[in-house]
């Protein structure tokens, strides 16, 4: 679902995953709809996405008083499968980014060109959460 509003970052997801070894990306506001997404990512897989994405920032955003401070923000989750990677990322305010990439990607390049995808993206990256319709 893209908003009319919003410039179509589509593009830049497909830039982003161009890497070697590079899979899928996903543009999720902060209520967990799609934004926008990379080629081959299609309505069902990124709604797919959107429910695991969602419940595992959540997650993760609970975990900081683990961490040792529970007002530090919440900026990436990485869960590492036998075959890859998924990584959630915070996004710009309201947002977060979902990247996929193959078990050979260099992990270290990736998550940098992620965070830099953001930054160069500032606030067109910048979702508001979704507002109830206006009754008829």
């Amino acid at each position: 679902m893209r908003n009319s509003t919003r410039p179509d970052v589509s593009w830049i997801l497909d830039d982003l995953v161009s890497v070697p070894h590079g899979r899928n990306a996903v543009l999720l506001s902060a209520d967990g709809l799609q934004v926008a997404a990379s080629a081959g990512v299609d309505r069902d897989l990124a709604d797919q996405v959107a429910a695991l994405a969602s419940g595992m920032q959540a997650l993760s955003r609970n975990g900081a008083g683990f961490v040792g401070d529970e007002q530090t923000p919440w900026q990436l989750t990485m869960v590492h499968y036998k075959n890859g990677f998924l990584f959630v990322i915070a996004a710009g305010a309201g947002s977060f980014l979902v990247t996929s990439a193959g078990r050979d990607v260099d992990v270290e390049g990736f998550s940098h060109r992620m965070t830099k995808a953001v930054d160069r993206l500032g606030e067109q990256l910048a979702v508001a959460p979704r507002q109830p319709a206006e009754p008829a």
